[in-house]
């Protein structure tokens, strides 16, 4: 029983830790998808921790049940053969689009916290990454079991010294009025569908479905519980916090140069622990569809990435994370339906 729940928690916090990319542990994401709504985007938060619960849970469970070898197969599982194959392909651009994302926010973080050059930043960080991939999922599991209990704690101080119940809640007129209510939608569709690429070797590699039901449940309500506590902190601070590239950084600036610096490194393990497990899913992705090495498909895959890059992660993520939640919302849809398909599953 004891294994079953250090299981459950290890899975907890790479469910947690793979969600929590740039644009979360930054703040910059938690601002476009909630803060920017007022009050409406904390039911919105509300929402989204029920959907993170219910979803990451059943893709586990999907894949541990079916056996699946990739989110290839969850695909057609979800969307039968020709639908399926498309959504995959689409599912592919996405993950390559997303981790180009947070290579660029390497970038940042070095730039605005460390006064490095950029390029640095991205370059070291492609280096690591290669480095740990190469390792596989243990390697997945022991990053985010250092680093999610660490960065839970930090957004507890950033939430402590903003003290966000002395301050009037912000709210704001959205030139879309059910804009907060399709946000939530799209943010958990676009961050679940992701996180397939570590969710589905954690259900089809688990021993029995409990663990994966527990750890779906902690993950889920962690996520949501660190979103309530960014999203209180960051409101204090608005409007003018949304035109930084890193708003969560940049509430830290007044508390210390110490402080700031290492929940700086705190972002960064965070962006790369995401970073590593998009490049996993990608590469056993594409092992499947190629003869290439798996050495070679991630020095690939982060070349292409490194050049998507240079876009800048603050246009990217404005640009790309509500484009591509849009697209992916019918992931969610399809979950559904075939919840309530198969009944007895």
């Amino acid at each position: 029983m004891q294994g079953s729940w250090k299981t459950a928690w290890q899975i907890a916090f790479t469910y947690i830790g793979t969600v929590v990319g740039a644009g979360f542990a930054s703040g910059k994401e938690i601002i476009e998808f909630f803060v920017r709504y007022g009050f409406q985007g904390l039911i919105g938060i509300v929402l989204a921790m029920g959907l993170f619960i219910w979803s990451g849970t059943r893709v586990m469970l999907i894949a541990y049940r079916i056996q699946a070898d990739s989110y290839q197969t969850i695909s057609t599982y979800l969307f039968g053969h020709p639908f399926g194959t498309v959504f995959n392909a689409l599912l592919l651009t996405v993950l390559l689009g997303m981790t180009s994302v947070m290579l660029a926010a390497t970038g940042s973080i070095f730039w605005e916290s460390f006064h490095l050059s950029p390029q640095l930043g991205i370059w070291f960080s492609m280096l690591m990454i290669f480095v740990v991939t190469r390792k596989g999922l243990f390697a997945i599991h022991q990053v985010n079991s250092i680093f999610v209990p660490l960065l839970v704690g930090f957004t507890l101080l950033v939430f402590f010294y903003v003290q966000p119940w002395e301050q009037p809640l912000i709210v704001t007129e959205s030139q879309r009025p059910w804009a907060w209510l399709s946000s939530p939608l799209y943010y958990v569709a676009l961050n679940v569908s992701l996180a397939q690429a570590v969710l589905v070797p954690i259900g089809r590699n688990s021993q029995s479905e409990k663990p994966l039901i527990a750890g779906g449940l902690i993950g889920g309500a962690g996520i949501g519980l660190l979103l309530l506590l960014a999203y209180f902190s960051l409101t204090v601070k608005m409007p003018d916090i949304q035109y930084v590239e890193m708003p969560m950084i940049a509430l830290l600036h007044d508390f210390g140069h110490t402080i700031s610096l290492l929940f700086s490194l705190l972002v960064y393990a965070e962006v790369f622990s995401t970073l590593v497990a998009n490049v996993f899913g990608l590469s056993i992705q594409l092992q499947q569809a190629t003869r290439l090495r798996t050495p070679t498909i991630i020095a690939l895959i982060l070349l292409i990435s490194y050049v998507i890059s240079f876009v800048g992660f603050g246009s990217l993520l404005r640009f790309l994370y509500p484009l591509f939640g849009q697209l992916v919302v019918f992931f969610l849809v399809m979950l559904l339906y075939r919840q309530w398909r198969d009944r007895t599953c």
